[in-house]
This record gives C-alpha cells, structure tokens and sequence, in this order.
C-alpha cells in the first residue's frame, strides 16, 4: 500500500461516527452538549500542538459552539481519561493495520523477518501525579512517568507498549522483551535491558539480539581442550593493537549454554575521548573515579549478538547498531515536538493524563506519516524523508488539521493529498557528498553483497 492513498485512508482513521461511539462506550458521552465528542478529541490532540502554550483556550477554538475555558475542563475526569486511552488503542490498530511495504529497508527484510528496536523514554510530571507515576526520589521528581516504546525498522512502525511509573527500572521491564521477538526477528536494544535469562529466551524462540556488553556481565572462552576460561575483556583489548576484535563467547556461567558473538570495535581518539570524559563526570557525582578497566571499555563499542556471521557480518554489526542511536534521535525529536513534558493543568489529575494519551495519538500519527512517505519514494532512490521535517511541518498545521478533521468530506480529502504531495517535495534529507549515510555504510558492507541463501 505504497501509494498516495495513505492521505486518503488516513482521512478514515478520525470518523465522527466512531469518535462518537467511543465517547459512548466509555460514557463519556451520555447526552449531547455543547462540546461535541469529535472536536473536543481531535482539538485536544492536534490542535494543542500548535498552540504556544498547551492551555483550555487553544482547545476552546475548535469548538463549533462557543464553550468556556471552564466548561472544557469540568469534562477532564476518569471516564475521558478512558475515553483517550481507547482512542489511542484504536488508532494504535489502524496503524499497524495500515503497514507500508518498504522500500529503502526491503533489502534488510531479506535477512530478519523484522528489526525492532526497543527502548524507553521518560519525564517529569506535576507533583499531582506522584501516586499514580512515582518518580525515582531523592533529587529527582517525586512524579515522573515513563513509556516503554518499540520501533520496527523495516516498515517504519511505531509502537509504544507501556505507560508507567517512571520508579520502573529498564532492568525490570527486560522480562517483556522475549513476547515481542518472533522467529527469524532480531531485537537491538540497549544495554540496560540486558538480562541473561532473557536473553536466553530470545535464543531459544530461534529469534536475535544486539546489544551492548554490559561490563558486570561476565563472559567465558571455550577452549580446545579443557573447560571454558573467564575472559578479561579489558585487558585483552588493552593489549591488542587490532581496531575490531572477535570473540566466540559464553555469556554467563558455560553451564547455561547461551553462545554469542561478541565484537569490539575500537572508537576514534575524540569518541573514545568524549566517552571517557562523561564517564568521569558520571562518577564524580558519586564521588568516585573510574577503574582503569572501565576506561578501557569506554574506548570501545562492544557488541553482542547471537546472530550467525552469515546473517549478520563483522563488518556491518557496528552499522547496524546504529540504527538505534537514529531512532532515539527520533524519539527525543517527538517528545520535543510533542512537549510530553510540559503541561498547565497542575490540579486536574485527569486532564494531565489525557494530555499524554493524546501526544501518544499524535506521536503514532507522526510516525505513519513519516513510514508512508518513505516507503513512497522510488524504488532504488537511497534517499530519506527526514522524520524532524515531518514532525516540524504537522505540528505547525495542528490547529488546521484538527479544523480539516471536523470539517470532513471532500475538502478534507482534497487538503490531505495537497498535504501529502508538499511533504514529499520538502521532507526529504539533505545528503554531504563528502559522507555517506549509515544506510550507505550499510549497503556498502553488507547488503549489497550476495542474498543470504
């Protein structure tokens, strides 16, 4: 469904009749009022993007009826809390429903039945919200929520799985990882969802990793003759004059049985340098410094994988990894873009949280649009439609897209495909001729080179 008639479904995915059944079904909507269900759910998503500040009073001008600052926030309470979470449930299916078939990232398709790259993302609240999202303690915010989101490469969908308190540890949440991974799927996360035992499921579901090393993991040779022996990861880079070092490794006890590849790929002197120093300053706030080990490994980019080479080259790892630190570029851009973090409503429990429902409608919205125009561009074009100038570009439209929305019919369909065809010609980004992209590096190391049989 590669076509510009995304702008034209896209057009169904906010019908009158089916905001309205929703209000009904969370009874929010018990008799019609003044404030009417679709403008009061589109105004509160898109409207407010645009808005200077995210007050009632930019909520207020999508109203056909004239309707007090007051009187929209009297309708903030549990039931439209509901009200929002189902929407973004509804929104969330027309989304992946709706799965672009890729273009740039086809090839990749041809190696990993999907690439999902899994991550979190948090920050403060109003102290208000303190007993439903806890926050950390002590110097940080009392308040503090946390969304766990997942990101498929290959189609571009966006998908964030949890609201929660921002108190839950990455650690923690690692157990949720192996239900996302299917068979012949490949997992790149960060190295704070590391756990062993997880891991391990993901191997034993025939699916793949990459990830990090974390130091405090230990790791054990295998030896031709004899048991396995411990691996000093450090000092066996410190003594290596090698830029890329491979190891076939236990990771964990030899008992447990999970082999992987670890590969170290050793930083430029300013990386390495700039890795070392923020290490520095992490510690000097506990009032500590760093071991000679840990400098070592900030030299280093070390990754782990339970990938075979011929599914996943040496030489294309580190590209691959990249990738990750791409799209928490993009996700940093969408809370930016979508102000997640800010908020006017210090009292009302209730309005804070449909405020972040529906910046999630709005980040799911973002990301559909920015999947659909990259999968639109031509075939064998190796150019990307830049998610920060999609995102730029919808958000400084709020006011008038939620206005498009009410209004519907013809006129909508006509401004969505004018839409469309303005974001195809500006969106796109700028290439340096004097440096490749990562997804030249990719395609030069690996993806150009035979199929994988």
């Amino acid at each position: 469904m590669n076509s510009p008639n995304f702008a034209h479904r896209f057009a169904q995915w906010f019908p009158r009749e089916d905001i309205i059944q929703l209000a009904r079904q969370t009874r929010w909507l018990i008799r019609q009022g003044k404030i009417d269900a679709l403008e009061f759910f589109t105004g509160l998503i898109f409207a407010q993007m645009s808005a200077l500040r995210l007050t009632l009073t930019a909520q207020t001008r999508c109203f056909t009826n004239p309707v007090s600052r007051q009187a929209v926030d009297q309708r903030y309470h549990e039931r439209t809390v509901d009200f929002l979470r189902v929407g973004f449930d509804r929104c969330l299916q027309q989304a992946l429903a709706d799965r672009p078939e890729p273009s740039l990232t086809k090839e990749l398709a041809k190696h990993f039945a999907a690439v999902r790259l899994v991550d979190s993302s948090s920050f403060d609240c109003p102290e208000s919200l303190a007993e439903i999202f806890p926050g950390c303690g002590g110097k940080a915010s009392s308040a503090n929520c946390k969304i766990l989101l997942e990101y498929e490469y290959i189609h571009g969908q966006f998908h964030p799985l949890a609201l929660l308190p921002g108190n839950c540890s990455d650690q923690g949440l690692a157990k949720h990882l192996p239900a996302l991974v299917k068979p012949g799927e490949l997992l790149i996360t960060d190295k704070g969802f590391s756990a062993h035992k997880v891991l391990k499921q993901i191997d034993q579901g025939q699916a793949f990793f990459l990830l990090p090393y974390h130091r405090a993991s230990q790791v054990w040779l295998p030896q031709a003759q004899g048991p396995a022996v411990l691996l000093d990861v450090a000092d066996a880079l410190r003594h290596t004059q090698e830029n890329v070092v491979e190891w076939n490794v236990y990771l964990g006890a030899p008992a447990d049985g999970l082999k992987v590849r670890m590969v170290a790929y050793r930083l430029g002197e300013e990386s390495a340098n700039r890795h070392r120093a923020a290490l520095r300053r992490s510690l000097e706030k506990k009032g500590r410094q760093p071991t000679a080990a840990a400098l070592e490994l900030a030299g280093w980019l070390i990754l782990i994988t339970n990938a075979p080479p011929d599914k996943l080259p040496t030489s294309a790892m580190s590209y691959l990894y990249r990738v990750r630190w791409q799209i928490e570029l993009v996700f940093k851009q969408c809370k930016s873009v979508l102000r997640l973090d800010q908020t006017q409503a210090r009292q009302n429990i209730y309005r804070v949280q449909c405020e972040i429902w529906a910046r999630l409608i709005a980040a799911v919205v973002l990301f559909a649009w920015h999947s659909h125009l990259q999968a639109a561009l031509p075939p064998g074009s190796q150019r990307e439609i830049s998610f920060a100038q999609v995102a730029s570009h919808i958000q400084q439209m709020g006011m008038t897209l939620a206005l498009w929305l009410i209004a519907g019919g013809q006129a909508l369909l006509d401004a969505l495909w004018q839409l469309w065809r303005h974001l195809l010609r500006t969106a796109l980004k700028g290439r340096q001729r004097t440096r490749k992209t990562n997804w030249e590096l990719l395609h030069e190391h690996w993806l150009q080179l035979a199929e994988p049989t």
